[in-house]
């Protein structure tokens, strides 16, 4: 059985660097990986997910092989995490990439894994100038067939933002609205949203997977934020907005 293939580049348990600088360094490669996946257009069977574990041991190197009972191939080597925090946002960017592409390479070679899948993704990557930015789904058309409209997720280190993207029916941008800004990381993402809909010729909803916290985004700007309880208070939906929120923190 075929399955999607995602990959992870993480400071493993084997570094000694402080819990701040790792959690830091986490944030970064992920915004690099889940480009990376998203350009990644080829599925290997037997193989779920290629995971590369950093530490700053000197000349520390370990592979194992992906089987049956985890299809995933780990990577475990030596990095240099001082000059890597000595660099700008974009050269760390650049040097997470080729440390995971180098890894990638080893494991082609070492399984006998076609590299030209990763080679066009590795690629793609540079060619984005490493900016993590797309619409999630797609854009649709309003009611009317005049606009269109979708979901627009920008991640850096600092934070994911999410916004509803309103563009003409040629998808020429014209207004983008944020909804929420919230923690880099898909867990937190994917909480906030779920689905998107035209609920008017002007206004955009983005529901979360419950559908009890739906934010409203207008063409002509601004948003709000529709509560819909099926269980509990309207408060206790608003607190988990809050918590996932950066700019209410």
């Amino acid at each position: 059985m075929n399955t999607k293939l995602y990959t992870e580049i993480v400071s493993t348990f084997h570094s000694t660097i402080n819990a701040d600088k790792k959690k830091k360094f986490n944030l970064s490669a992920n915004v690099v990986s889940s480009l990376f996946d998203r350009n990644l257009n080829r599925h290997y069977k037997g193989l779920a997910k290629v995971r590369i574990d950093l530490s700053n041991k000197k000349d520390f190197y370990l592979f194992s092989e992906p089987c049956k009972v985890s299809p995933i191939c780990h990577i475990d080597k030596s990095f240099d995490f001082e000059n890597y925090f000595a660099q700008n946002k974009l050269e760390r960017r650049k040097i997470i990439l080729e440390t995971m592409y180098e890894s990638i390479k080893d494991m082609c070679q070492k399984l006998n894994y076609d590299l030209e899948p990763f080679t066009i993704a590795y690629e793609k990557v540079k060619d984005l100038d490493y900016i993590n930015k797309f619409v999630y789904k797609k854009l649709t058309f309003s009611r009317n067939r005049k606009n269109k409209a979708g979901i627009e997720i920008e991640t850096n280190e600092d934070a994911a933002t999410i916004s509803v993207l309103f563009t003409d029916r040629n998808e020429k941008p014209m207004q983008k609205v944020e909804i929420l800004k919230t923690l880099p990381h898909d867990m937190f993402i994917y909480r906030a949203i779920h689905k998107g809909k035209w609920i008017s010729p002007n206004e955009y909803q983005v529901s979360d997977s419950s559908g009890q916290v739906n934010f409203i985004a207008n063409l002509l700007g601004g948003s709000t934020i529709k509560y819909v309880p099926k269980s509990g208070t309207q408060e206790k939906l608003k607190e988990a907005v809050n918590e996932l929120n950066l700019q209410l923190v």
